[in-house]
């Protein structure tokens, strides 16, 4: 420790002493202090080395290629690709650095440029293999072989919550364009070397990717003829075996791995496996020793921890991480799996501070923003949720999880064009994951993209028959087809399938209704408003609940909507069903002294009595009695997200209190994200506080939501118009005046419509 510490400070004093006097003597003492560093895997010591280097001299391009490497070997591959490319262009007569260059630019999915790269390095070297190779991948869409191979051993985009699993070849992205080119460019590569081990791996590589796993295989053998010593050529050929079923001689090859590569990674890999097949005891048998050493402590110890939490050793896997935490207080792989464990159980608040914590120490890193998303979304706050996976695509654009997930969210809030994007990306990655296509399908089926729509849904179904979702889902589809007798079908057997199922019975019941069925539907619902679990679900009592008002039984119905809402405090369409049939028949003032009777004598109930007190008072115009009994709710609950809704329209309306009414409508609209009303209710605020763009994506969103309201076109069309947008503003004022002629707002949005020019 002495000698380290006494190099450092007389490197400190020589630089400094060389840099007042001599800038090119100073800059020669940092790259040699970065190499000091390099030789002895000191990598972040040598990166600030190579930086001081790089601040004296920014055009040397030997000082900006060895900060890359650094960057590189640190895991920073932004940096790296940055300083690469500056070295590459720096010196373009360098192949070493042209090739790091490419490689760098193929990693991060800029094909174009790295095959130019490539074709620039065969001009001046016609026969360097590298270049070739590198060439065939950039045309397949290919990444090289080594990140490949570590994206399929670490799986960690694909399936996140577990410790390690292996996941299916989507992630070897392969386009859908260049095969024959890259496969000649990759053959040709072998027959100018053909002893040439890479070259052989890159074309295995290449086949497996285009599931010509014969070939693979062969390509595979041959170079490991040539080196069975082979650490990438053994790892590579171990997962090819593992990803076709061959456990047994995929297992042999991470053994061989382990005997040939002093590297730690060989036997985590191993470890890995033997925790995927479930072969605990042989797991640990590796990382054990692992954990008492220097390197291996903390890999070892996070998958020792996840294993003590699977066996619901809660203390003694939180003890785990403990010990992580005292020798690296701030490790984002720790934090990360504390995050996974917090949200394992339910303890949202909690599992967003670690993911946060995770996310500031290391902002590149994927998993440490996934943990945040999957924590902000528990806690409700889906707007987000949504960024935090879309910093997950930014930093690794194929992660499927992230994909999945922002799919998913996206259908919740009403948005399936968005979420078809993404998922078709997300199909790509993961062809064999069945859930990934039933978010499609329901995607395709929100944009009426019927025919791609069936072919999901016919693999859904052949996947998961008996399943009751995916039936209902055929229902949907069916239903979407008009083709009524199919839909109920389908609908008859997911009830079958899962008597419970609402969806199943909402689609039975409405094609019922549309059949003129009116005694089946009542029957229908009956029996299963008659089983226990009855009255503790919103969902059902909900849907009883309207289809009583259709059948106009509104004394069953009221009854309903009550139930519904003593389950359920926060459902606004049962207050808003509720309130319109109170008003229908004449009986606000009942309705109201019932209600604070109520609240009087059942104080538990003080939530949904005030909220819906208030919106009677909303409805007889009495609006600072209203918004007397708002405040009075989220003084009980502070996320009572009907209330917090309402009162913040009421602020917004009167022009006061816009900052905590934005709060308010945040917080309702983070617990209603797909709520039509609570989105209009924050698009209106953003406007009333001259945020139009935010206005604009946000009432767009409630368009998308419900796209009959002709309120929420119309907020649209003023936000339109404040943003300088004149002629979506026009087409927005006119939909809503198509939709609601003689509404309240019409004669605002005519004179509004007359000032706009053109």
């Amino acid at each position: 420790m002495k000698t380290r510490g006494a190099y450092v400070c007389c490197l400190a004093i020589l630089a400094a002493s060389a840099c007042s006097k001599n800038p090119q003597a100073a800059k020669k003492t940092f790259m040699a202090g970065g190499d000091h560093y390099v030789a002895r895997q000191q990598y972040a010591e040598a990166m600030i080395q190579y930086r001081n280097a790089v601040a004296i001299d920014g055009y040397d391009g030997t000082a900006r290629l060895k900060l890359a490497e650094v960057y590189a070997l640190m895991g920073d591959r932004n940096n790296a690709l940055r300083e690469y490319v500056r070295a590459a262009d720096l010196m373009p007569n360098n192949v070493v650095a042209q090739l790091r260059a490419g490689k760098s630019l193929l990693e991060a999915g800029q094909i174009a440029d790295a095959k130019q790269r490539a074709l620039d390095v065969l001009q001046k070297e016609p026969k360097n293999v590298e270049a070739m190779i590198l060439v065939g991948y950039a045309l397949a869409g290919l990444k090289d072989l080594d990140g490949a191979i570590k994206e399929v051993e670490q799986a960690i985009d694909a399936e996140p919550r577990r410790v390690l699993s292996y996941t299916n070849l989507g992630l070897l992205e392969l386009a859908k364009n260049g095969r024959p080119a890259a496969e000649s460019a990759l053959k040709r590569a072998i027959e100018i070397e053909p002893k040439s081990v890479d070259a052989h791996l890159s074309l295995a590589n290449f086949y497996w990717a285009g599931q010509q796993n014969d070939q693979a295989d062969r390509e595979f053998k041959i170079a490991l003829d040539l080196d069975p010593n082979s650490a990438t050529g053994n790892r590579a050929y171990a997962q090819f075996c593992l990803a076709n079923g061959k456990a047994a001689l995929g297992e042999q090859y991470l053994k061989r791995n382990v005997a040939v590569s002093p590297d730690l990674d060989a036997k985590v890999v191993l470890a890995d496996y033997y925790l995927t097949a479930g072969r605990l005891k042989d797991a640990v048998a590796i990382l054990e020793p692992l954990s008492h050493t220097k390197d291996g402590f903390v890999v070892a110890k996070l998958r020792l921890a996840a294993l003590d939490f699977a066996a619901n050793r809660r203390k003694d896997a939180y003890d785990g991480l403990v010990a992580i935490f005292k020798r690296e207080p701030k490790n984002d792989a720790a934090l990360v799996e504390k995050a996974r464990f917090l949200l394992l159980e339910g303890k949202y608040p909690d599992a967003l501070a670690a993911a946060t914590a995770a996310v500031e120490s290391n902002p590149q890193s994927a998993p440490a923003h996934y943990s945040r998303g999957q924590a902000l979304e528990g806690s409700g706050s889906i707007d987000d949720a949504v960024k935090a996976f879309q910093d997950v695509l930014k930093l690794r654009p194929s992660a499927v999880a992230a994909q999945v997930e922002l799919g998913r969210l996206f259908l919740l809030r009403g948005d399936p064009a968005a979420a078809t994007e993404l998922l078709i990306e997300a199909v790509k990655s993961a062809p064999q994951t069945v859930q990934v296509h039933y978010l499609l399908a329901k995607a395709l089926i929100g944009i009426s993209d019927l025919a791609h729509a069936e072919r999901e849904v016919t693999i859904v179904t052949k996947s998961s028959p008996n399943d009751a979702a995916t039936h209902v889902l055929a229902g949907d589809y069916y239903v979407a087809r008009r083709d009524a007798g199919r839909a109920r079908a389908a609908y008859t057997r997911a009830f079958e399938l899962n008597p419970k199922s609402v969806d199943a019975l909402t689609g039975l019941v409405r094609i019922d209704l549309v059949e003129g069925k009116r005694d089946v539907a009542r029957a229908r619902l009956d029996s299963r408003l008659a089983a226990a679990d009855a009255k503790k679900n919103p969902s059902l009592l909900l849907l009883a609940g309207k289809t009583f008002l259709v059948l106009q039984d509104q004394p069953r119905a009221e009854t309903l909507l009550r139930d519904c809402l003593d389950a359920d405090p926060s459902n606004l369409d049962a207050y808003s069903t509720l309130a319109g049939l109170l008003k229908t028949e004449g009986r606000l003032d009942d309705a109201k002294k019932e209600y604070e009777e109520v609240a009087r004598r059942l104080p538990k109930t003080a939530v949904v009595a005030n909220t819906m007190i208030g919106i009677i008072l909303t409805l007889q115009d009495k609006h600072d009695e209203a918004t007397k009994h708002f405040e009075k709710a989220l003084a009980v609950d502070p996320r009572a997200a009907v209330a917090a809704n309402n009162l913040a329209w009421e602020y917004a309306e009167r022009g006061a209190n816009l900052d905590v009414a934005l709060s308010l409508a945040q917080t309702a609209k983070a617990r209603l994200p797909n709520n039509s009303e609570a989105t209009d209710t924050l698009g209106w605020i953003y406007y009333k506080k001259d945020m139009a763009a935010l206005a604009i994506s946000t009432l767009q969103q409630g368009t998308e939501q419900e796209p009959s309201n002709a309120s929420i076109h119309y907020h649209l069309g003023l936000a339109y118009l404040k943003s300088g947008d004149a002629t979506n503003a026009r087409k927005s004022l006119q939909q809503a005046l198509k939709l609601a002629p003689q509404s309240a707002f019409a004669e605002d949005a005519r004179k509004t419509l007359g000032t706009i020019k053109g």
